[in-house]
């Protein structure tokens, strides 16, 4: 057997269908030294109102007391202890580029590190955009006569599990550039889960995610194979991390392993039994599984027939649309899947504008950040189709560092605001682009960057606002028609 240890996470987004199936999926886990996001440079409301008053021209610590209605021991113990050393002031209580960058929300962190596991997928070979600290490892209560583990998970019920255990296929292999792409990734799943947006936080800074010990060890992660009662999918794989509720790096290779297991595609036939096997293959089976979605999306835009990505979106986005559009009142989940999915739709666009229309980033020094000013004196330097950018945009993307940027010219995961302003310094220096024909009335930009704040403050399991529904259709259906201004260049 691949491994005697199992690690089970359980949360409020874990997967609740009755259709579904227990799995136990095999990962290397990797121990590293990763960085901490926690543990990065804020500012309390008296060292925010302190700076904010220094930089308007307040420097002397009686005069900023009175305004404050402090005790001035108290304003130059802050001054002395908090922001001096912190270099966010000099010895004159004038505020610093650190401090300005700091107030404006736009310094690049450069994050501590913590000890804890990345995961590689001991299936298909990649990372998992997942990191933990700790493993949340559970005990087998027992093994049936093929030894295989069974679990009682809550002992008041005494109820016995008996997941499926899926074999590996490849052996472990460390790739530091593809780890430090899972970790952003993991980073904007948490912001958004969290509804924290990440398209708002200054990027962390660092060189490497290092790995500290020569191998991995060897796991089973326990995740759910179930029925999508939504109907926007037929089946979905459940995130063993519960960060959300499904992954579809884990749908991808588990469809690949039904295609040539029979076992594996009995399982599913009993989850689906309204999509009838007929005596089919397995290969055959889940293939006549995913031509339905293909056929409708071939009908409405055939002009996506190589775009995997944009018709994956695509497709989930039109039938959350039409799930919300027929009824009378929507779940907040629905709602926040719905802009979601719009936003991801908008990303898979952008980061295919970047493809197929490749640029590099300005002569910008390293390991520098630009001021709020700077960036915006960038931004609106640049045209598209012979006209300037609008300032509601320039003003919207001016919190985007330099990193990020800079990251997105050159992988392509970034969040959206950071590929929308990588677009726009491509189509700058390439007169071919996209955006000149379509022109700057007609990409309407600023709406994405919109859609992505709506997507922030509705779309997380956390953030504790629902969207408006009307709102998020109208996201929505822009997000539709935005990726239709580009069929001609698909």
């Amino acid at each position: 057997m691949f491994s005697d240890r199992y690690c089970h996470v359980t949360a409020a987004n874990t997967a609740t269908s009755r259709n579904r199936q227990d799995l136990l999926w095999p990962v290397y886990a990797w121990k590293v030294l990763y960085p901490d996001e926690r543990r990065r440079s804020t500012l309390n409301l008296f060292q925010e109102t302190l700076l904010g008053l220094a930089r308007a021209g307040v420097r002397d610590p009686v005069e900023l007391a009175a305004l404050m209605a402090l005790d001035t021991e108290l304003v130059r113990f802050i001054i002395g202890v908090q922001l001096l050393p912190s270099g966010w002031v000099d010895s004159h209580n004038r505020v610093t580029e650190k401090g300005m960058q700091l107030l404006d929300g736009e310094e690049e962190v450069r994050a501590s590190l913590q000890v804890g596991y990345a995961f590689q997928d001991a299936v298909s070979g990649e990372w998992m955009p997942r990191f933990t600290t700790q493993l949340s490892e559970v005990a087998p209560s027992g093994h049936n006569n093929s030894n295989r583990p069974f679990f009682v998970l809550d002992r008041d019920s005494g109820h016995k599990r008996h997941p499926f255990m899926l074999r590996e296929s490849v052996p472990p292999a460390l790739d530091p550039d593809r780890l430090i792409r899972a970790h952003r990734q993991y980073r904007r799943d948490v912001g958004v889960a969290g509804g924290e947006g990440r398209d708002t936080h200054p990027e962390v800074v660092f060189d490497a995610i290092e790995c500290i010990a020569d191998t991995p060890v060897k796991l089973y992660l326990w995740c759910e194979l179930y029925r999508d009662e939504s109907g926007l999918d037929s089946w979905l794989i459940s995130d063993p991390f519960r960060i959300q509720r499904a992954v579809p790096w884990l749908r991808k290779p588990f469809a690949e392993l039904a295609k040539g297991n029979a076992n594996l595609a009995r399982l599913m036939q009993r989850l689906l039994p309204d999509v009838a096997p007929d005596a089919q293959s397995a290969e055959e089976w889940m293939e006549r599984i995913e031509e339905s979605v293909a056929v409708e999306i071939d009908a409405s835009h055939p002009y996506l027939g190589q775009q995997q990505l944009i018709r994956h979106h695509l497709a989930r986005l039109l039938r959350l649309t039409e799930r919300v559009e027929g009824q009378k009142r929507s779940h907040p989940e629905e709602m926040g899947a719905l802009m979601n999915e719009a936003a991801s739709l908008l990303e898979a666009v952008l980061q295919w504008l970047l493809r197929n229309w490749t640029g590099s980033a300005p002569a910008w020094p390293k390991n520098t950040n630009w001021s709020r000013q700077e960036a915006k004196a960038e931004l609106a330097a640049l045209q598209i189709g012979g006209a300037a950018i609008d300032s509601d945009l320039v003003n919207a993307l001016a919190g985007q560092s330099r990193s990020v940027i800079k990251a997105a010219l050159r992988s392509m995961d970034q969040p959206l605001k950071g590929l929308l302003a990588a677009t726009m310094i491509v189509a700058h220096g390439n007169d071919k682009h996209p955006y000149h024909e379509v022109g700057a009335d007609a990409l309407q930009l600023v709406r994405l960057t919109e859609l992505t704040n709506y997507r922030n403050k509705v779309g997380g399991h956390a953030s504790g606002q629902q969207a408006d529904r009307d709102e998020a259709l109208e996201h929505a259906r822009f997000a539709v028609q935005w990726m239709a201004l580009f069929k001609r260049f698909y």
